[in-house]
């Protein structure tokens, strides 16, 4: 292998597990055991795909923020979901970028349906590139698609001189392939686990510092560690764009820890790590309140199922379902719960809501916390969660 250019000996392509830290094993465990919970989390196909549709725009969203894209989440998922959103003029190449990107992560989401691995070699960054910077206006010297002829420096980091690019770009699709190629469908699940996070992470970090191309590099390189993680079989997808929105909101410690590498290549390993574990953390978060949601609901339906069908007990099954945990109603305000309550309630008489929650702790679904208040009781269906003491 070619050595690395004399002012960059840190791009040496180069790295052996040894060098990770306890903690740093610590949190590949973690991230794979919430990865597992992840894949095996049945969820109603509603929620499930309104969660696959919010880490898909966030991520999206996140890998064009980092190069100054303002579009909001929001507007990034109704361009993911619709294919347009209503920008002025002036921010069109902004939406023309989401686009891109979502329509380069769904190309990766097609080949793994039809049960195709994608190529990671020169050919394929210098396409993937191509399809970022694909109608978008830069310098004239930035040709999409091209590896630069031209140096380039992203901040204060100037990237190898332009005459080394080729000879990098090849080194680094081969040392990719070869540390991907460690492990194969038979290997173990935690092989597959700990190959695909440490060699996307590294995909990452050696993109960025090898800047082939004019423009683009940083959304490349995302790109690539998605389509690592996606293709590893041991990830869920929708846990796969987790990392660019970890980068995106800690933007500061991203480029801090891209420079801290050049000394120390686990640097980044660890700060990537960390955040992913955080973000993987708040997702599990988000999958569990759904679950919690759907067995709330069962418990209910149980609960009334013993009882005499009536057009009160309906009622009544309903704000079990509707009140907010954690919110404290009033009778009043319990008929607001929804416009569906509201209706049902406007031909009721004035102390029907009353009675209704008077029923509802009767048959411990609420709690009352005052006089004329209560609480939906949630938590009952919480049962192996251990009480911590205050």
């Amino acid at each position: 292998m070619t050595p690395a250019p004399r002012t960059h000996a840190f791009v040496s392509f180069a790295f052996t597990t040894s060098s990770l830290l306890p903690e740093d094993w610590l949190m590949l465990g973690e991230a794979m055991s919430k990865c597992e919970h992840l894949g095996g989390v049945p969820l109603k196909p509603q929620a499930a795909q309104e969660l696959a549709a919010i880490y898909l725009a966030r991520g999206v969203q996140a890998t064009t923020a980092i190069e100054g894209n303002t579009l909001s989440e929001e507007q990034v998922k109704e361009i993911v979901q619709k294919g347009s959103t209503q920008v002025p003029e002036s921010r069109e190449y902004q939406e023309r970028e989401v686009k891109n990107i979502a329509l380069c992560l769904e190309e990766i989401d097609n080949a793994l349906e039809r049960g195709e691995r994608l190529p990671i070699d020169v050919d394929r960054l210098c396409y993937l590139n191509g399809k970022i910077l694909e109608g978008i206006p830069d310098k004239p010297e930035v040709i999409p698609g091209k590896l630069r002829q031209h140096n380039v420096a992203a901040g204060t980091y100037r990237a190898p001189d332009w005459q080394d690019v080729p000879d990098l770009a090849k080194q680094l699709v081969s040392w990719l392939e070869e540390l991907r190629g460690t492990v194969t469908k038979k290997s173990r699940r935690e092989e597959r686990f700990i190959n695909a996070v440490l060699a996307a992470i590294l995909a990452h970090l050696y993109i960025a510092w090898v800047h082939p191309f004019g423009n683009g590099n940083g959304r490349l390189a995302r790109l690539v560690e998605v389509q690592i993680l996606s293709e590893s079989g041991v990830i869920p997808i929708v846990t796969t764009n987790l990392l660019s929105d970890h980068y995106n909101k800690t933007r500061n410690a991203y480029y801090l820890a891209l420079d801290a590498a050049q000394k120390d290549v686990r640097s980044f390993i660890t700060y990537a790590l960390r955040g992913f574990v955080d973000e993987i953390r708040e997702q599990i978060g988000r999958v569990r309140a759904e679950n919690l949601a759907i067995h709330w609901e069962s418990y209910v339906f149980e609960r009334f199922s013993r009882l005499q069908t009536s057009p009160a007990r309906d009622r009544q099954r309903e704000v079990a379902l509707r009140m907010v945990p954690e919110k404290v109603y009033t009778p009043e305000e319990v008929t607001e719960a929804t416009i569906h309550l509201a209706k049902k309630y406007a031909v009721c008489g004035e102390r029907t809501p009353a009675r209704d929650m008077n029923q509802l702790w009767k048959m411990g679904l609420v709690e009352k916390v005052g006089r004329r208040e209560y609480r939906v009781l949630r938590e009952k269906i919480k049962a192996f969660i251990p009480p911590v003491a205050d």
